[in-house]
């Protein structure tokens, strides 16, 4: 019986798809994939680029990774293989570079770094990080050669709700037309705020799947700068006086530590 509900129910749609008329298309809105796209395209585009971030991460999605739940974070690109990252919190400060050869972690509080050899693009290194440690530079995806299709492969639908206005310039008192996308992904849903003309992220809230009381993370873009001057020193770390050196563990290693006790 079961069965045939399903062969009903899919003889249904198959007849609604092919005897109705196709319905006309909504020129209404803007194309979702399109702003995706145009977006991606201009991070690309740009040889070198900054932007500051407030990033806020609910209790119930940092788990073990050690993560402040409020941070200020600065990040600056330089394609196709360097970038920097500042993050700073109530509690510490942390700092990441890698230039194409080499990945170096900072916590600047505790005057204590690590590095490894890493001979990669940017593409590579976020992919590699993620592998092996379990991280990713603060908002890194953004500095992917491929935004778009990074995003594409992680939503199984993105749909376009509208126009809105975000918060923006001194203080937030200024505002920013925004086009704003939903992301429907395999761990967490998404929406997305696109600048109408500029094409660059404002704000991003996500919230995860099936997650008693919907932890989100929430990010507000700001301070874009497509064309900072800058070299490859800003991107090669130098370790502080008298900071001491330690060893960067794995993911699997961290995870045979915490079965020990």
């Amino acid at each position: 019986m079961k069965t045939n509900i399903l062969l009903t129910a899919a003889s249904l749609t198959l007849t609604t798809l092919f005897a109705s008329p196709a319905p006309a298309a909504d020129t209404t809105k803007p194309s979702a994939d399109a702003i995706l796209r145009e977006m991606s395209s201009t991070l690309a585009g740009a040889r070198s680029f900054r932007f500051e971030a407030h990033r806020q991460i609910d209790p119930a999605l940092i788990g073990e990774h050690n993560l402040p739940a409020d941070a200020h974070v600065v990040v600056t690109v330089l394609h196709p293989n360097k970038i920097a990252a500042r993050s700073t919190s109530k509690d510490d400060v942390r700092e990441f570079y890698a230039d194409g050869r080499t990945l170096s972690l900072l916590d600047v509080k505790k005057n204590l770094y690590a590095t490894e050899p890493m001979h990669t693009s940017l593409d590579g290194l976020v992919a590699e990080l993620d592998e092996k440690y379990g991280f990713t530079p603060p908002l890194a995806e953004l500095a992917l050669s491929n935004v778009y299709a990074d995003i594409r492969w992680k939503s199984r639908n993105i749909s376009y709700v509208g126009e809105e206005t975000v918060p923006g310039g001194f203080l937030g008192l200024s505002g920013v037309a925004c086009h704003r996308l939903a992301l429907s992904g395999r761990v967490l849903d998404a929406e997305l705020w696109v600048g109408v003309n500029d094409h660059l992220p404002k704000k991003l809230v996500a919230t995860a799947r099936g997650r008693a009381g919907k932890p989100q993370i929430k990010v507000d873009f700001s301070d874009w700068n497509l064309g900072p001057s800058v070299t490859d020193q800003d991107f090669t770390f130098v370790p502080p006086k008298g900071a001491m050196k330690i060893t960067m563990s794995t993911s699997a290693e961290m995870q045979a530590t915490h079965k020990k006790h």
